[in-house]
């Protein structure tokens, strides 16, 4: 008898376990709730689309990440993830990583400082061009520029594809800056001075 009221008892206790397991199956798990109808996937914001050039001067759609922003008083840094070349192979060309702070301003916003966090193009460009030389005769150019300074700028002979696709990411960053940190408020952006390389050194 006593066996029969225990086995009766396991039994309805496994029944119960059974329709809640059941019941767990057909609940989505909690913080994995599909977005709602018309609402963009999180992390979507921060796709950045810019037309790449090639080197025959064609261009196309291409995609950049904002892998990272911070909006400090007055200004924001990016850090911004994208193909500079894509005629080459693989193992010589990859996704780049630039870092950019950006002023804010009443007239739009102006580049602080630029460089990359992880060069993805070539060692040496076709004509022997190097990424030294690129950052010391082409980059320094970018500081103190807005939208359309950096659109005027001209390239950089031996590296036409990377210093145009470098003026094309930079531009669709401002277009981003210039949209999401609107500030008619304020005055022109400052311009930027590097407190130690503006140093003057005593005789």
């Amino acid at each position: 008898m006593a066996k029969s009221f225990a086995y009766r008892g396991a039994a309805a206790a496994l029944v119960a376990l059974i329709t809640v397991l059941g019941g767990c199956a057909g609940t989505p798990a909690a913080g994995k709730a599909s977005p709602a109808a018309g609402q963009a996937p999180a992390g979507t914001e921060r796709i950045l689309p810019y037309t790449h050039i090639d080197g025959f001067g064609t261009p196309s759609d291409e995609l950049a990440w904002i892998s990272w922003e911070f909006e400090a008083l007055d200004f924001v840094k990016y850090q911004i993830d994208y193909i500079s070349c894509t005629c080459r192979p693989d193992s010589i060309n990859k996704q780049s990583l630039l870092y950019v702070e950006i002023a804010k301003g009443g007239t739009g916003g102006k580049i602080r400082k630029v460089w990359f966090d992880y060069w993805g193009d070539s060692p040496y460009m076709p004509d022997g061009t190097t990424r030294e030389e690129i950052e010391t005769n082409f980059m320094p150019k970018l500081v103190n520029t807005k939208a359309a300074d950096v659109e005027a700028l001209d390239t950089m002979s031996g590296a036409t594809v990377t210093t145009v696709n470098l003026k094309q990411i930079l531009g669709a960053v401002l277009a981003y800056h210039n949209d999401k940190y609107a500030a008619p408020g304020l005055g022109e952006a400052p311009d930027y001075v590097d407190a130690e390389s503006g140093a003057t050194v005593a005789d």
